[in-house]
């Protein structure tokens, strides 16, 4: 048995590595509430200014520009980072991260030949600094690189920045700590008018600041995109005047994606990028803006007067997961036009609930949760086969202990990956040690290796005419009690994904689940094959058992879901198997079948590897 604990010992040390390496690929075992920023419910927090803190007013492009105190040609502006709740758009409210309360944070607007001080004030309970993008001509203290240029400000700490304004163009402050915080609201923009304006730039009308930002809500990735601070249908059009010309600052924030930012209707004349201007005629319509790079363009309104789409032309960036208009998506409007951007969003919705495919009721959810359960018993019947060589019996448990092992590893990095989050986003501070999920953690694998393991062995004992260790009917008790825990976690998937909405996916984790709880129903029966015949009542109980989990998880998931629910169920399912694992073995190991075993344990695990795989290429 030793040599077998050692083998599940080390699939088990693998397991955190294995899902550290599969983080920015799928993420599917991650609970969204263990990570990223969560949406606020309930009544909104009202922020209040912090003392000192520059005072604001609102700019026609959307964002919050500070009122600096002006000495001379010394421009002062005094940023406060601090939490706030910030809403995205209607019903998605996070406490992000902010400069003053605002996101984007204030935007500084000073002019060519200014002296720029930012007195930087850290409130928030994460040790930053601020780094000040684009802007060149500092001393290295003045960088903002915690450890290279200067040491983190921490929580109550305060830094000046200081800089002379020699270039004109776009730039941007932001937080140099890790993708997380950045992705929460720290940045700004930083305008320097020109003292000697260039043709391109003489005679405009509006000047806009677009910052295109990434979020990170309930997600270990960014998969919320905002125009200053705002996704569609919340994001401030461009109003301008027929025939004038316009400036757009496009500038892109993002920790990782790509923009391309298409103008319906409009040319964009590019005339600087990064602050260094154009020299060559560069026109386009759509714009392509790399994470931290800036661009300005300049528009002619010589369209039709109305309401022009502008969007980023990545897809993924200006949908929601129904298909439907979100992200960074504005327009530009001709002033004395309807603005009929929000009209566009409930236009889609009405077109597509017409053919859309109905979503299940909760009684379909539980109908089609017990058949992904109950298939189990499609494996059991094995067990009362009665003309097979002990050499056949003996290759039959060993293609259980390939199926459980297997299960063991899967089952533990769903158990471990929303603790692996959690500890991640502790460590950025961004959250709190996940004391609960580890306690529960360690509770489930002592529930299941020392708890559910003798006492359903005790309970088996009394049931059997044997009460040795290796008994069959002890052996498929202690299986059907692992599996069935589980299986749990399987209808809490269902049952959640179901209740969300996502039907496509609650039907593929159903069918998915089906064919990977026959697989299960074979482990259960693999014990008794060709050593007892059990009765088809005891089959029942032990399909009942074991795959009937799966039916109320998915009730109780319809209803609510609960990542730490969920992690125990897992665990205990973890120290079941590796008991279960242990008592197969020891039985295994006496029938001398050495090569040709090992070879059925692989087959074992290749064959419920193989159900996990159409499980992940359905989203499962």
């Amino acid at each position: 048995m030793r040599p077998l604990l050692l083998v599940v010992a080390l699939l088990l040390a693998l397991v955190p590595l294995r899902a550290l390496a599969d983080a920015d690929e799928a993420g599917t075992a991650i609970q969204p509430s263990s990570v990223g920023l969560q949406p606020l419910s309930g009544p909104i927090p009202v922020a209040t200014p912090a003392p000192g803190e520059s005072r604001l007013f609102r700019r026609p492009d959307g964002t919050y520009q500070a009122i600096a105190q002006m000495h001379g040609r010394t421009a002062v502006f005094h940023l406060v980072e601090r939490a706030a709740p910030w809403t995205l758009r209607p019903g998605l409210t996070v406490m992000a991260n902010t400069y003053n309360g605002v996101v984007p944070g204030p935007t500084l607007v000073v002019h060519q030949g200014d002296t720029v001080v930012i007195d930087y004030r850290n409130d928030d309970t994460t040790p930053d600094t601020i780094h000040l993008h684009g802007i060149h001509d500092i001393p290295v203290s003045m960088d903002g690189v915690a450890g290279i240029s200067q040491p983190l400000v921490p929580n109550g700490g305060r830094f000046v920045y200081r800089f002379v304004a020699d270039t004109p163009g776009t730039f941007i402050y932001h937080t140099h700590d890790d993708e997380a915080m950045l992705d929460s609201g720290l940045y700004g923009g930083i305008i320097v008018l020109p003292a000697h304006p260039l043709p391109l730039e003489r005679g405009l009308g509006g000047d806009f600041l677009e910052m295109l930002s990434s979020w990170q809500i309930q997600s270990a990735f960014e998969n919320h995109f905002t125009i200053n601070g705002k996704e569609y249908p919340a994001t401030q059009t461009l109003d301008v005047h027929r025939g004038e010309r316009f400036r757009i600052r496009w500038v892109n924030i993002s920790g990782e994606a790509f923009h391309t930012m298409h103008t319906h209707g409009h040319y964009q004349r590019i005339i600087a990028r990064d602050a260094q201007p154009v020299t060559y005629r560069d026109v386009e319509d759509t714009v392509l803006i790399g994470p931290g790079q800036r661009v300005d363009v300049v528009v002619k309104a010589n369209a039709q007067p109305g309401t022009w789409l502008v969007h980023c032309h990545v897809l993924d960036h200006i949908e929601n997961a129904q298909g439907m208009p979100s992200g960074l998506i504005t327009a530009i409007h001709y002033i004395g036009t309807p603005n009929t951007l929000a009209a566009m969003g409930p236009a889609m919705m009405a077109a597509a609930g017409s053919s859309a495919p109905r979503g299940l009721t909760f009684w379909e959810t539980v109908l089609l949760g017990a058949i992904a359960g109950f298939t189990i018993f499609l494996g059991l019947p094995i067990a009362r086969a009665r003309r097979l060589s002990p050499q056949t019996v003996a290759l039959l448990n060993a293609l259980a202990i390939g199926i459980l092992l297997y299960l063991v590893v899967e089952i533990a990095q769903s158990a471990t990956a929303p603790i692996l989050a959690a500890l991640q986003t502790w460590r950025a501070g961004s959250g709190v040690f996940p004391f609960a999920l580890v306690a529960l953690f360690i509770g489930g694998l002592v529930a299941g290796l020392v708890g559910l393991g003798s006492g359903a062995q005790r309970a088996a004992f009394r049931a059997a005419a044997s009460a040795s260790a290796d008994h069959p009917i002890v052996l498929a008790s202690l299986i059907a009690v692992g599996i069935g825990a589980h299986n749990f976690g399987e209808g809490l998937a269902i049952g959640a994904s179901a209740a969300s909405g996502a039907t496509a996916i609650a039907l593929a984790l159903i069918v998915g689940f089906g064919l990977h709880n026959a697989t299960e129903g074979f482990g259960v029966a693999a014990p008794m094959v060709g050593r007892i015949v059990p009765t088809w009542g005891q089959l029942g109980i032990a399909g009942l058992v074991a795959g009937g989990p799966t039916f109320l998880g998915t009730v109780v998931g319809y209803a609510f879901h609960s990542p730490l629910l969920s992690v125990f169920f897992l665990a205990i399912a973890v120290g079941a198997l590796i008991f279960v694992i242990g008592e197969m073995w020891s039985v295994l190991r006496r029938t001398g079948l050495g090569a040709a075993a090992t070879a059925m344990i692989t087959v074992g695990f290749v064959l419920a590897f193989a159900t996990e795989v159409f499980l992940d290429l359905n989203g499962g």
